[in-house]
């Protein structure tokens, strides 16, 4: 679950404002959503006066940009976790990182949704957001090119495979969190656990197009 930053008292110093604001946004987007999410009412709720949070956030927009770099950077932290066995075991390991994704857009699905939302005009008009989501994607990148070379990969353009598996990943995702394969757990009989979704995730992998893992 994405963690706050670190926990703040009521009475708030020019030094931890910031972290507050963050803070009280991730607990306002999992009870309201992120549409009625305002700077106003997160001061109201931190106990500082409406303009307070203008010193660190000019508008909502920079504000959602700060939690998707937040979102991006414990998503990587994430993967990494996921596949920290990729010497001894590549392959394992590989799917353990697609359980790891799946495992944190479960477990955050207010902030996974804002991360891959156009809630943002322009991403590169904030640079650490958008470095924060390619540093996440470098994670995937760089697993490809690392079992391309051990042969558990086809070869091809790994930016390429890399979006691919990252497409089919994050469609699955989106069918999870909106129960639409209901359908699937019907026929196990059983809600999905952590060895179905390691079996689902391969299998996604091994029926795309002619089929990724060798």
């Amino acid at each position: 679950m994405i963690q706050e930053r670190r926990k703040v008292k009521k009475g708030y110093h020019h030094g931890n404002l910031r972290e507050a604001i963050l803070n009280e946004s991730i607990v306002w987007i999992r009870k309201k959503g992120v549409e009625s999410l305002s700077l106003r009412e997160i001061a109201k709720k931190i106990g500082v006066t409406h303009s307070a949070p203008n010193k660190h956030f000019a508008k909502k927009e920079s504000l959602l940009a700060s939690l998707i770099e937040m979102g991006f950077e414990q998503f990587k932290q994430a993967l990494i976790e996921g596949k920290k066995d990729i010497i001894k075991n590549p392959k394992e390991a590989f799917i353990g990182m697609g359980v790891a994704y799946i495992k944190f857009a479960n477990e955050n699905p207010e902030i996974y949704r804002l991360m891959f939302s156009n809630h943002i005009d322009d991403i590169s008009a904030y640079p650490a957001c958008e470095k924060a989501g390619f540093e996440a994607f470098e994670v995937l990148l760089s697993t490809v090119i690392l079992l391309q070379d051990k042969g558990i990969i086809k070869k091809g353009d790994p930016k390429e495979i890399s979006y691919l598996i990252w497409s089919f990943t994050h469609g699955y995702v989106m069918l999870q969190l909106d129960k639409r394969l209901s359908g699937i757990e019907s026929k196990q009989k059983q809600p999905m656990t952590k060895a179905h979704e390691e079996s689902l995730f391969e299998n996604l992998m091994n029926h795309m197009g002619l089929g990724l893992l060798v």
